[in-house]
């Protein structure tokens, strides 16, 4: 059985850390935190878990009681529509796990960011701001989505109605649309997520 120290090692080794504040930083724990490793000679097994992930994906983990967000660099249009030709996942940004539990109602573990490009939903959401999105497969009610339509990726409001889904842009200036349930059950139709949050410049 290894020894604490060797532990340590280990973990620093996973990490691409030589100073245990360095080592603490990257897993999100106290300098203190460390030193009683040693005194009770046993580390939990999440800190090593945590330590393969940032060895693998080489992202630093955030600190306790935040979460690391995927980012999508694919924009989604609150215009006319843009191609969707990828939507490899970029660097994370980190937000507070309280803050989407609490104030936004999601699980941390079920959203993700992408920006947004066109002025369709001006002035709820401007062109180029950050959409947090709330993964769904289906419609949760009224609200602003992110789907996919005719190998399409947009952003819209959409309205249920008794048949037919009403597509609705809050600029005034473009028209709304439908979605028929022909279209809705169609392999061309697709729920990404439900946008639970946004950010953008003033």
């Amino acid at each position: 059985m290894k020894t604490i120290d060797e532990q340590i090692g280990e973990l620093k080794k996973l990490t691409n850390t030589a100073k245990n504040v360095d080592l603490a930083k990257v897993l999100g724990v106290s300098p203190k935190t460390i030193q009683s490793w040693k005194t009770r000679e046993k580390i939990p097994e999440d800190i090593f878990i945590k330590a393969r992930q940032v060895s693998q994906n080489g992202v630093i983990a955030p600190p306790r009681g935040f979460v690391n967000l995927d980012f999508y660099e694919v924009e989604v249009s609150a215009g006319h529509g843009a191609l969707v030709v990828s939507e490899e996942k970029s660097s994370a940004i980190v937000f507070s796990e309280a803050f989407i539990n609490n104030d936004i109602g999601a699980n941390p573990n079920n959203v993700f960011l992408m920006p947004v490009k066109g002025d369709s939903m001006y002035p709820t959401l401007k062109n180029g701001c950050l959409v947090m999105v709330n993964r769904v497969d289906q419609f949760t009610g009224d609200g602003i989505y992110i789907f996919r339509f005719d190998d399409q990726l947009m952003v819209k409001r959409l309205q249920f109605l008794p048949k037919i889904i009403k597509v609705v842009s809050d600029n005034p200036t473009y028209e709304n649309w439908e979605l028929s349930k022909a279209e809705l059950d169609s392999e061309d139709f697709e729920i990404i997520g439900e946008v639970v949050w946004s950010g953008q410049r003033m």
